[in-house]
């Protein structure tokens, strides 16, 4: 499928307002190849984008944790005015880009390669970056079509990552995950960077932790992360309508996990009896609203 292209020169990006977020780099892009639909951007008096651009990086070797991390996270940004960035690659960023698509958010990916479908890197990956343009999103490249991934180019192209965020989240790296290097080049272009917070017996929690020791912001909530991205908290917003034909049990425990919560703690703060906790509970995982992860229940709408 023939999808729209343009090609913006370097003397094209102040024109572009997210594009001009590029020439605050100290290797300025000499072009950059759009492959679908840019979002309209406006940049307020604080340097901020609306929509918010927010850039999901992490381990390719993600765990079951990372990858519930992301989607629970990204869910929470449904409907809000958010733009994620992402690089196409296999692991969390990818899972990114699907996360966002599941959930109607507009996403851009900057693959370390050129857009030319022979050289997309990685392969298996070609199909979601059509259906990534095809949802009104974008792919992006400073190299020309024919350009092949190589070490070198990862590390480039994480600086245009960075570049256009206003806000960069990572989601489990090991110390020394090529992820880093996009946070490396936010702070150095003073972009606000969050982490989830992972086991302390994880491999890839080490470099994210590394990252939060040197004050990086925890995010351990979905409000964690609207205050990253200075966006109103989620009460103020109406991001998911309660689910329809529920029990007055059900929307009680449905209410109650607002945030991630253990059994004995739901059926604590419930005042249920076991018998009424267990049905309205069994229901609710019966219909999709919840589920468990981790020795925890969470809402899935």
């Amino acid at each position: 499928m023939q999808h729209p292209r343009h090609i913006f020169t370097r003397e094209q990006f102040e024109t572009h307002p997210l594009l001009s977020r590029l020439l605050e780099l100290p290797q300025i892009p000499e072009q950059i190849t759009v492959e679908g639909t840019l979002p309209e951007v406006t940049i307020d008096e604080h340097g901020r984008a609306t929509p918010r651009i927010l850039t999901i990086v992490g381990s390719r070797k993600y765990s079951t944790y990372g990858k519930d991390a992301l989607n629970h996270l990204v869910q929470g940004l449904a409907g809000q005015p958010v733009v994620i960035i992402s690089g196409l690659a296999l692991g969390i960023d990818s899972l990114a880009h699907k996360a966002a698509l599941e959930n109607k958010i507009t996403t851009i990916s900057v693959p370390g390669s050129g857009l030319g479908r022979e050289v997309l890197y990685p392969r298996s990956h070609v199909r979601l970056a059509e259906e990534i343009v095809k949802e009104g999103g974008a792919l992006m490249s400073e190299w020309n079509d024919d350009m092949q991934a190589a070490q070198w180019t990862f590390p480039a192209r994480n600086r245009i990552k960075a570049a256009l965020s206003d806000a960069v989240l990572l989601i489990e790296a090991d110390e020394k995950s090529g992820t880093l290097i996009t946070a490396r080049y936010a702070l150095e272009l003073g972009r606000d960077i969050g982490v989830v917070p992972g086991s302390i017996f994880s491999p890839t929690s080490r470099g994210t932790h590394n990252l939060l020791r040197d004050g990086a912001t925890p995010i351990m909530h979905i409000d964690d992360l609207f205050a990253l991205l200075h966006l109103k908290k989620r009460e103020e917003n109406t991001l998911h309508e309660s689910p329809q034909n529920l029990s007055e049990d059900e929307q009680k425990l449905y209410n109650l996990l607002s945030e991630p919560r253990g059994k004995d703690m739901l059926l604590l703060l419930s005042e249920l009896k076991p018998s009424s906790f267990m049905i309205a509970l069994t229901t609710l995982e019966m219909k999709g609203c919840i589920q468990e992860t981790f020795g925890e229940l969470r809402r899935v709408v």
